[in-house]
């Protein structure tokens, strides 16, 4: 991915990750590819985020946009550390007017550092597709700045990517823009559904 500015970069120069990270990049110019990057300390612990994350099978109630999910194979809902690393394949519907558009994704669960999900070839609205989550438990701040109170609360630095192409101009034409919005609102929106299951 190119993205000029990373979580390391901006560390060094003393930056504050609570503050968030964002950028939306067409690549070469004019390409129909699009990468998108943000991060954001949550007031959660890192396996309370991770599950909100997991649980794929709700995200027709929470996520912008999504009006259908669900679990086709494997179980998104063990969520102890002795189950490690796992794979299921899940199904998304994604409205946006005039369309409903479903596709299948297989999701990678590292339990509590990693999400992955890359939407199959092949089918669907998407010629490529991959969105990768990472949770790191904060302690501190940089360069020995104070700690922040979502920190001293067992804070989690989220940080969230996506990858995608649209797999014809019908689709990138109709839905590049809601996509730009929907990508910039995502973060948020777990953040609502933590503080909505776990009362901050």
């Amino acid at each position: 991915m190119t993205f000029a500015v990373s979580l390391r970069s901006l560390n060094r120069a003393g930056a504050s990750p609570s503050c968030g990270l964002r950028s939306f990049l067409s690549l070469r110019g004019s390409s129909p590819r699009k990468q998108y990057r943000d991060s954001l300390v949550f007031p959660f612990s890192r396996g309370q985020v991770f599950q909100v994350v997991a649980d794929i099978g709700k995200y027709h109630e929470f996520v912008p946009m999504c009006v259908g999910s669900k679990v086709l194979r494997g179980d998104a809902h063990m969520h102890t550390e002795s189950i490690g690393h796992r794979c299921v394949q899940a199904e998304l519907v994604v409205g946006y007017p005039p369309f409903n558009e479903r596709y299948t994704s297989t999701v990678e669960l590292d339990h509590p550092r990693r999400i992955v999900a890359t939407a199959a070839p092949g089918g669907g609205m998407f010629k490529h597709m991959r969105t990768v989550w990472e949770f790191i438990e904060q302690t501190s701040q940089p360069h020995g700045a104070p700690v922040s109170p979502f920190i001293r609360a067992g804070g989690t630095l989220v940080s969230f990517s996506i990858d995608f192409e649209f797999a014809s101009l019908v689709h990138a034409h109709t839905a590049s823009l809601v996509f730009d919005r929907m990508a910039k609102r995502n973060l948020a929106a777990y953040l609502d559904r933590c503080r909505q299951l776990y009362g901050r």
